[in-house]
């Protein structure tokens, strides 16, 4: 899969601007403030409905405006189509509401639009996957895993339900309000969620950890190996019945520290994945670089694993990363578009491992002549 083509109008900075995309890598040159990270941006949100740095819609929508619009075309094998995302409504002042269109349709959810377009994008807040909290980590996996599956999202969807029901009537008994043998039903439904979870997380990061390990040697770590382990809230041991019947007992273990604080002690919500480089906790004492060649690895694992699921090329987007790696790091990294996976790379500057490969790539300028202004 190939983006042929992106239509911006309202978003961020760009009034109205058009850009042409290739096969291999793409590269968005511009200085700063000149809406390079709104491309990959606007790309990362057809390909996930969200924005990475938004919290709400309305902060995507340019300043003055009721709306936004992004559009783009799609090769996948020879066919082509099309997705778009409005935010807010033309015909009126709001500006938080979404639409979602695929070929010139609208669908009525975005469960309809997920998996059409994989994209995998690395920018300086996929940083926070390495250095951040376990939050990041799990939003890591969550993200990753529901690309590829809808079945992921849905059960993902249940268990939060149950969780914050759960934990509704947890506070209620632990002040003494509730009976506690409405409990049952919410920790049987918080269970069956949990268990699809929990398993699909494990073979998810199995496979990750397999491809970061050669991409961290590839990218020119040296002798240094990247170890990749899911850790989850309960010790996986076997199949559905045997995870199942741990959460149950960890459950059981955790009752009284859950009336004591009031919330499930124990489940998906509680995962994390430990990441080491030869064998030291790169999270707490690895170097910069070597939390950077880890973030890199990790974000380029995910495209490699989503690949082998869906057997689609996911698209790479690698937002002002060559600032962040030494000249090796990134001429290797920037190699891997000789695999044939499309890769939209943006820079301020054109640094030398960049430079020598121009020849071989598909250039865009960002700045006034695109319709973009400086904010």
């Amino acid at each position: 899969m190939f983006l042929r083509s992106l239509t911006l109008e309202n978003l961020r900075c760009y009034e109205r601007a058009e850009f042409d995309f290739a096969p291999g890598l793409n590269v968005v040159l511009g200085p700063n403030a000149s809406g390079k990270t709104t491309v990959v941006e606007a790309i990362y949100l057809l390909a996930t409905t969200t924005s990475p740095r938004a919290g709400h819609a309305r902060s995507m929508v340019r300043h003055g405006e009721a709306w936004a619009r992004v559009a783009g075309v799609f090769d996948a094998g020879g066919r082509e189509f099309t997705m778009a995302i409005s935010l807010g409504d033309p015909s009126s002042a709001r500006s938080g509401s979404k639409t979602i269109e695929v070929d010139g349709r609208q669908v009525a959810s975005v469960r309809e639009a997920l998996g059409r377009v994989q994209a995998v994008l690395f920018w300086v807040g996929e940083l926070e996957v390495v250095k951040g909290p376990p939050s990041a980590r799990r939003r890591f996996m969550n993200t990753a895993i529901g690309q590829t599956s809808l079945r992921y999202l849905d059960d993902l969807a249940r268990y939060r339900r149950a969780l914050r029901q759960r934990n509704e009537l947890l506070k209620r008994m632990s002040r003494g309000g509730e009976d506690g043998r409405m409990l049952a039903p919410w920790t049987t439904a918080l269970v069956e969620a949990a268990v699809p979870i929990t398993l699909d997380r494990d073979q998810f990061v199995r496979a990750l950890a397999v491809e970061a390990a050669v991409l961290h040697r590839r990218l020119g770590a040296g002798s240094e190996e990247l170890r990749v382990c899911y850790d989850p809230s309960v010790a996986l041991c076997g199949d559905e019945t045997a995870v199942e019947a741990a959460l149950y007992e960890r459950l059981e273990q955790t009752h009284a520290r859950e009336m004591e604080r009031g919330s499930t002690q124990v489940g998906p919500h509680r995962d994390d994945v430990s990441l080491e480089v030869d064998g030291v906790d790169v999270r707490r004492f690895g170097s910069q670089g070597q939390q950077r060649t880890a973030a890199l690895a990790l974000t380029l694992a995910q495209a490699r694993v989503a690949r082998g699921r869906t057997d689609t090329e996911p698209i790479l987007l690698l937002d002002d990363c060559l600032s962040e790696l030494d000249a090796s790091r990134a001429g290797a990294m920037l190699d891997l578009s000789a695999d044939g996976q499309q890769m939209v790379v943006t820079s301020a500057c054109c640094p030398e491992q960049l430079a020598q490969r121009l020849d071989d790539a598909h250039v865009i300028c960002t700045g006034e002549d695109d319709g973009a202004r400086d904010d």
